[in-house]
């Protein structure tokens, strides 16, 4: 009896090993349905996930074959997180190839004027290139991250005059960033910044120290004309009515910062007890507390180059052209015109 039972347990992982190397065998020499495009591995992913996401997608016909092919060449737990190209016919040897040796798709993300850190958070999150919640605890300066923001303030100068603890809001520059799939929110931030350091150019650092202005004061000015206005010589209009308010302890009245403030408070971001005064530019003079948004070049220039006219106020007409008046009366009779429905 013993004997007949040690032999069917002999006979049973024949067959299951038959079965196994079976399987392994096909998925060695076969190739995988014809199916191409982008494919992600996201933080977090183990081979079973990444096995199932691939078959759901149409990249590779055994899930099982998939992962025996992981298990058998030792590389189940070297896959790297990353965007990857699949072409048509793709083996799991090659698959796997490509996962361990990280051949990844870097990734293009843009980020257009006018953004503010959580914009730009979301977007980073939504194509897998940084966590949110990660981005937004660094560019808000949080006090888990002293490090980081020492060897910032060390590697650009620019940020010297950033008052302790603000963040980066205003820094991030918009452009076109090609990303590492596997970079870190550190990463993306650094590579932000270090766009930053040249689009200021040194004739523009030296211009904001003979107008006796800080950087920061400049890009909180300029993300404010990113919001109001759009051509370059509106901007610089616009900046010198904000100066010459600012000049003679008047409000600059800008609803474009309230806006900004009640969006932070909606989305829980910061505290709206302490940035209900910070951002009303109605019942405090002078800039506001920080930027309220990244900038593009055109804004920073209209910041640093403000003209000098006769105007006092203005309002942007439904149309987007941007209407100026030298007097209260005359800002009240635009008003009407151009805003009452």
């Amino acid at each position: 009896m013993k004997n007949n039972t040690k032999k069917y347990t002999k006979i049973s992982l024949g067959i299951l090993f038959a079965l196994l190397c079976g399987i392994f065998l096909f998925d060695f020499f076969s190739h995988n349905p014809q199916n191409e495009g982008l494919f992600v591995i996201s933080r977090g992913d183990n081979i079973l996930q990444v096995a199932s996401s691939l078959h759901r997608e149409g990249y590779i016909g055994s899930r099982i074959g998939f992962v025996l092919t992981a298990i058998r060449l030792g590389e189940s737990r070297k896959i790297k997180v990353g965007r990857y190209q699949i072409l048509k016919g793709t083996t799991n040897m090659e698959l796997l190839d490509d996962f361990v040796k990280f051949k990844s798709v870097p990734v293009n993300v843009m980020i257009t004027p006018g953004k503010n850190i959580d914009d730009i958070s979301r977007i980073l999150s939504h194509q897998y290139v940084a966590n949110r919640n990660d981005f937004l605890g660094l560019v808000l300066q949080s006090n888990e991250n002293e490090d980081f923001y020492t060897a910032l303030l060390e590697k650009y100068s620019f940020l010297e005059d950033k008052p302790i603890g603000s963040g980066l809001e205003g820094f991030l520059f918009p452009d076109s960033y090609l990303v590492d799939s596997n970079a870190s929110s550190q990463d993306v931030i650094n590579q932000m910044l270090d766009n930053f350091d040249k689009k200021l150019t040194l004739e523009m650092r030296q211009e904001i120290k003979r107008q006796k202005k800080s950087v920061y004061d400049v890009i909180i000015t300029a993300s404010i004309l990113e919001k109001e206005v759009q051509t370059i010589e509106d901007k610089k209009i616009v900046a010198g009515i904000i100066w010459k308010r600012i000049n003679n302890n008047y409000p600059i009245e800008i609803d474009s910062t309230s806006a900004y403030q009640q969006k932070l408070a909606n989305q829980s971001i910061g505290s709206y007890a302490d940035m209900e005064l910070q951002y009303d530019t109605y019942a405090r003079v002078g800039l506001p507390i920080g930027p309220i948004c990244n900038p593009g070049l055109d804004s920073i220039m209209g910041a640093l180059y403000p003209k000098d006219t006769d105007y006092w106020f203005y309002l942007s007409a439904p149309d987007g052209e941007t209407v100026y008046s030298k007097t209260l009366g005359e800002h009240l009779i635009q008003k009407a015109k151009y805003l009452t429905l």
